[in-house]
């Protein structure tokens, strides 16, 4: 299967990167949904549109991570039915 998997950059390396990107921007909505909190029980204001911008980029992270991820399915689906 290594021949298959290096074919376009196909494999392992893609999917573990996806997977990466993704836990890294879940630990950021984390973190920013905390600042959120304290934001709203007073402390520290001054931070909350930067955790709500944050938040959303973190969306838009985890997104493009599963995105990366259905494409490189797709991508090994195709070379499998080639290969077939």
């Amino acid at each position: 299967m290594s021949g298959i998997s290096s074919v376009g950059g196909v494999g392992p390396g893609v999917i573990q990167s996806a997977t990466t990107m993704i836990n890294r921007a879940q630990a950021g909505a984390t973190r920013d949904a905390a600042t959120v909190a304290s934001s709203a029980m007073g402390d520290g204001g001054a931070d909350l549109l930067g955790a709500l911008v944050d938040a959303r980029q973190q969306a838009l992270y985890t997104q493009a991570g599963a995105k990366m991820i259905s494409a490189a399915n797709e991508m090994m689906g195709s070379l499998l039915d080639i290969r077939a």
